[in-house]
């Protein structure tokens, strides 16, 4: 690339291939004022630079790079944290959250990058992607490279963002062009995060960092891959694993857990290996299908501490302790030794101790005796709707008894009766009358009361037909009293045809019978004459009111029912 000798500012390609000649450009085109751009992109220059592959910059002394050109990959890297406070956690208060700032002079746009951290359980990296960032409260104002000193807080999306540092390119570049002050660009150091220490101590434990005493076991599988890769391997019990290899004991245990809600009896092996005193529990196969979730192991190999408290190899079971009928403590389960296999047995014979029978694995469950209490009877509706309630949710009514081949079907007693008052209660309940219906097919009662003009009681069915427990057809005689939910009914007297029926069956109705009457009178028949002949008024009839005092005078005892029978 060489310069053109007119030195107007045009720049010229030389290229071989090319006939053209690059043409010089009057001066006259050039302008003084940086902001008048009339003769910069006209056509008539755009054409000439095209036709004789010119690259022609126009400006004049006073003129600038553009800003893309200028400040082209100029990124400026500041360092920030934000602080959110915690309210599910009793360990921290609050979370400190480090980011990065990424500055683009170029355009004034900026980035967000979140600092990740290992385990901290939340959704880190790109915070804000490159924009421009407006001021809180302002409609056009953008954040700028002078809003970044450090010690400033930038309010972006509800987070208060406080800057602490800067890299050092970063620091060179605003105290050369911005004229920044050694106080604006001093780093301040972060506050201190006790939950991030705390948390980063503990993955040190975890990791196995030298001289970090861990208090635990390192994993079986980081043992094995450290002796691959040439780490020596502790020697302590070697001469164990040379004298046993894999031998172990198996013993079946259970775990009776039947004192917990929904708990059952469930069944697992014991395994003891003689190499290094490790004991592994497993489930036994499940082939009652209980209902319960199926897993491999209760307990992965390791030493079992009689205590049940982890982390504790003060004292661990040895398999000389282990026996038949024994209660053994798996971190606060306690089950119980039934069984163990031949080679157990045998190895136990064979270092002097001999062990008990099996014990059956099933154990004898008692089953509980539930027996179903049948409330009493409220008095609403029928017995059988209430039986049927006790037997489920949604019933259907009960089943009527099959009438056709009774012999009483469509036989009913039919009763006058009244309401037993109190001498102190309202006088008018006393006259009120009701028809009660007896009928004997299936012993069941209907009251009705007939309407009573200008007695303030509305008449009508007062007892709809269901069956009396406790009211049977030997109930039903005159001058008995009756009750019936909650109220007590006189019987005052009966109709022709229910007599009739009462003196026909005199086992049900015993006051009816009339040959029994006829043999107590017997007795009495000359003092019923002598009465007679001494209180006898001329007319020669005779009312149930005299044969009850003629009755009481010669000292014979009758109820209502007897003397309407007699009379």
């Amino acid at each position: 690339m060489a310069k053109h000798p007119s030195g107007d500012g045009t720049i010229s390609k030389s290229n071989k291939h090319c006939p053209f000649v690059t043409a010089p450009i009057s001066t006259e085109k050039e302008v003084n004022d940086p902001t008048d751009v009339s003769g910069r992109y006209s056509i008539t220059r755009k054409k000439a630079d095209r036709d004789n592959n010119n690259l022609a910059l126009p400006f004049c002394p006073e003129s600038k790079l553009p800003s893309f050109i200028e400040h082209d990959r100029l990124v400026l890297l500041f360092n920030a944290y934000y602080e959110e406070d915690v309210h599910q956690s009793l360990e921290e208060e609050k979370i400190l959250h480090a980011c990065e700032i990424y500055f683009y002079v170029e355009d004034g746009t900026m980035e967000i990058i979140q600092t990740k951290t290992e385990n901290s359980g939340i959704v880190q990296g790109k915070f804000l992607r490159r924009s421009k960032v407006l001021k809180p409260g302002a409609s056009s104002s953008h954040y700028g490279i002078d809003d970044l000193k450090i010690g400033n807080t930038l309010d972006i999306y509800c987070r208060s963002f406080r800057v602490v540092n800067c890299n050092e390119s970063t620091r060179r570049y605003v105290l050369e062009h911005h004229g920044w002050s050694l106080n604006d660009v001093q780093p301040i150091p972060l506050p201190r995060d006790h939950f991030a220490e705390m948390n980063r101590a503990k993955m040190m434990r975890e990791s196995g960092v030298p001289g970090v005493d861990r208090k635990r076991k390192m994993n079986d599988l980081k043992v094995v891959m450290e002796s691959q890769l040439g780490k020596q391997s502790s020697m302590t019990d070697r001469g164990m694993f040379l004298e046993h290899g894999t031998d172990a004991l198996c013993f079946h245990v259970t775990w009776d857990d039947r004192s917990r809600l929904y708990g059952n009896i469930q069944y697992f092996r014991l395994i003891y290996y003689l190499a290094d005193d490790t004991i592994e529990i497993a489930r036994a196969s499940n082939t009652t299908r209980d209902g319960t979730v199926t897993f491999p192991k209760l307990l992965k190999r390791s030493k079992l501490p009689k205590s049940g408290q982890a982390f504790d190899n003060s004292d661990c079971y040895y398999w000389k302790e282990l026996a038949i009928g024994q209660m053994i403590n798996v971190f606060g389960r306690m089950m119980l030794i039934v069984k163990c296999d031949r080679f157990t047995r045998a190895h136990y014979q064979s270092n002097g101790i001999y062990l008990r029978e099996d014990m059956p694995l099933e154990v004898e469950e008692k089953k509980a005796e539930i027996k179903r209490v049948v409330p009493p009877y409220n008095g609403f509706g029928s017995e059988e709707d209430s039986l049927r309630s006790c037997t489920g949710s949604i019933n259907p009514p009960p089943l009527m008894k099959d009438m056709s081949s009774n012999k009483k079907s469509g036989i009913v007693l039919r009763f006058n009766a009244s309401l037993v008052v109190d001498d102190d209660a309202d006088d008018s309940s006393s006259t009120r009358k009701f028809a009660i219906h007896f009928f004997l097919e299936d012993d069941t009662i209907m009251i009705h009361e007939p309407p009573i003009r200008n007695s303030g009681y509305v008449g009508g069915q007062f007892l709809r037909r269901q069956p009396i427990n406790h009211i049977s057809a030997s109930d039903m005689y005159i001058g008995n009293i009756v009750e019936v939910v909650g109220h007590q009914f006189l019987l005052r007297d009966t109709d022709e045809s229910t007599f009739k029926l009462m003196e026909c069956d005199e086992k049900t109705f015993p006051y009816s019978d009339v040959a029994r009457l006829q043999r107590i009178l017997s007795f009495k028949q000359d003092m019923i004459k002598a009465y007679f002949i001494s209180h006898y008024d001329g007319n020669g009839m005779l009312d149930l009111e005299g044969l009850e005092k003629c009755c009481s005078a010669i000292g014979l005892v009758i109820n209502h029912a007897e003397l309407n029978t007699i009379w």
